[in-house]
C-alpha cells in the first residue's frame, strides 16, 4: 500500500469511528459523503452506469446515504437517515 493509500486508509477509519461514536456527527460525515459521492458519480468515477458505487449499483436503483443498497428498502421519494 501506498501513502496516499495508508492517508486514506487511516482518515476513513477515523471518520468511522466518530460515526459510530456520536449520531450527530454521522450525520454531518453522511451529507459530506453524499456530495462527494455524487460529484463522483457525476464524472463516471464509478463506471459510466454508477455500477461500482459504493452506496449501491445505480442500475438497480438511485442510492444516497440515506438509502444505501443492502441496507436498506426505500422508493426514490422513501429516504432515511
Amino acid at each position: 500500500m501506498n501513502r496516499t493509500q495508508q492517508r486514506i486508509s487511516k482518515v476513513l477509519g477515523r471518520l468511522t469511528s466518530l460515526a459510530i461514536e456520536d449520531e450527530a456527527e454521522a450525520g454531518m460525515i453522511a451529507e459530506a459523503l453524499d456530495v462527494m459521492l455524487d460529484d463522483l458519480h457525476g464524472n463516471d468515477f464509478f463506471g459510466t452506469e454508477g455500477q461500482s458505487d459504493p452506496r449501491g449499483d445505480f442500475r438497480d436503483g438511485e442510492w444516497s446515504m440515506g438509502c444505501v443498497q443492502g441496507i436498506d428498502e426505500c422508493s426514490n421519494d422513501d429516504e432515511e437517515e
